[in-house]
């Protein structure tokens, strides 16, 4: 039967798709069965107000499916259109149902292809400025080489470095707001983190870790890895060690955790530092090296895997950082 619908649904003009005539044909078959049961009415008059009823009930549930009709394929249309994210894979809209709701949904799927397009060509121009930029900087780090050992020659080379290191994290932040072309793979966590953990303590980095349950997450394990690398890394800079936690308070979330005993961040200053380029004041009157874009990378980076990111000051001093992700059940 669903095969024979869509068969006479394909072959019907377009105009029969559309809302209007949705609604016109409600409206007919509403008009139609009033004027019936006004003939009724006439012929048996002791029954008029039984009839005068049931003629309001079906103008009341002609209006209720009329508005259900024109309302229903827009809310769901807004639910779809909820998911979508720039950052993340892109999401095609159902492009069937009602043609004004068709045409609606074809024309954000197109826009979308459009912005993935413009984001790409945006990455490639940055890329590409990135490795010019590298053979310039090359030359003067060689042309160092042959000067005098002098106090101009170590400020030369310190700002050598640090514009390489603005080139590399530039880019990093680019590539971290756009899609992971990584598929998702089932990750045991509580491995994910021991491992890394010990990677770190090969290194003999200060670090320590708190797991609580067991958990499994659905997820993009490189994309995983190089966000909580960057703020365990973070932690590690500005407060000399970190403290990796894990658990799950509520059932399907995961709750990730990077503290250190740093000088933190001004609680006025929590949410602007999670913007690219963005120094707290007292950083850049310390002279305290760094491009900005840290926590803008982590930022994204948890965007990516569609969990969030929140930072707070540790009690005791010093800054959390609050990954937050979906879990499976195991």
């Amino acid at each position: 039967m669903p095969s024979v619908l869509n068969n006479i649904r394909d072959h019907s003009p377009k105009w029969t798709h559309t809302l209007s005539f949705r609604l016109f044909a409600i409206f007919v078959v509403s008009l139609l069965l009033t004027q019936m049961l006004s003939a009724i009415k006439d012929v048996s008059s002791p029954c008029a107000s039984a009839v005068e009823f049931l003629q309001v009930l079906l103008i009341c549930g002609c209006a209720w499916l009329a508005v259900r009709a024109s309302i229903r394929p827009l809310i769901k249309l807004s639910r779809e259109i909820e998911y979508l994210d720039p950052q993340n894979r892109l999401i095609r809209l159902d492009e069937t149902g009602p043609l004004e709701i068709a045409n609606a949904a074809a024309a954000l799927n197109a826009m979308q292809d459009r912005v993935a397009i413009h984001l790409k060509e945006h990455l490639l121009i940055l890329a590409t400025i990135s490795h010019d930029l590298q053979t310039p900087i090359t030359r003067m780090r060689l042309r160092t080489e042959f000067m005098d050992e002098s106090c101009e020659k170590e400020k030369l080379c310190h700002d050598l470095g640090e514009i390489e290191h603005l080139i590399t994290e530039g880019v990093s932040y680019a590539c971290s707001a756009q899609a992971s072309s990584e598929n998702n793979h089932r990750v045991d966590l509580n491995a994910f983190l021991e491992t890394l953990v010990f990677d770190y303590e090969d290194m003999g980095k200060p670090i320590q870790h708190r797991i609580v349950g067991k958990h499994v997450l659905h997820t993009q394990p490189y994309v995983l890895r190089r966000l909580l690398v960057n703020l365990i890394d973070n932690a590690i800079k500005y407060g000399g060690g970190a403290q990796l936690e894990a658990d799950s308070q509520v059932p399907g979330v995961i709750l990730i955790c990077i503290l250190d005993r740093g000088p933190g961040i001004p609680e006025s200053e929590l949410e602007r530092v999670l913007q690219p380029f963005y120094r707290i004041p007292s950083d850049r009157q310390n002279g305290t090296k760094g491009s900005g874009l840290g926590l803008a990378i982590a930022n994204q980076l948890a965007c990516v895997l569609g969990g969030q990111l929140k930072l707070s000051a540790r009690a005791g001093g010093g800054l959390c950082v609050q990954v937050t992700l979906k879990s499976l059940a195991h």
